[in-house]
């Protein structure tokens, strides 16, 4: 055998080989473009649901917490006022 055709044959088998290649990776890639795909409409489908939670669960009982700091400041205010009423009305300072 020449080594001319012999070289023309291995040429000619790496061809066939990394066009194998090339098709499997091609096939991988649209698979795993499709993976991704998929997960990104889960993504967006927890997004939806986290959304959802946080206007409403998560803001009304925040504002619950505000609404209760509010009205302890309130409470704070009112019983220094009825307590300096007491001392004013006592002529003495109560501790």
């Amino acid at each position: 055998m020449d080594t001319t055709t012999f070289f023309l044959i291995i040429i000619i088998l790496v061809a066939i080989i990394l066009i194998a290649v090339g098709i499997y990776m091609i096939l991988v890639l649209h698979e795993a473009r499709i993976t991704l795909q998929r997960f990104n409409n889960i993504l967006n489908h927890v997004d939806s649901i986290i959304e959802v939670m946080d206007d409403k669960i998560v803001r009304p009982v925040g504002s619950l917490f505000g609404v209760a700091g509010i009205l302890k400041e309130v409470l704070v205010i009112f019983r220094d006022l009825t307590s300096k009423r007491k001392e004013s009305k006592n002529g003495e300072h109560e501790q």
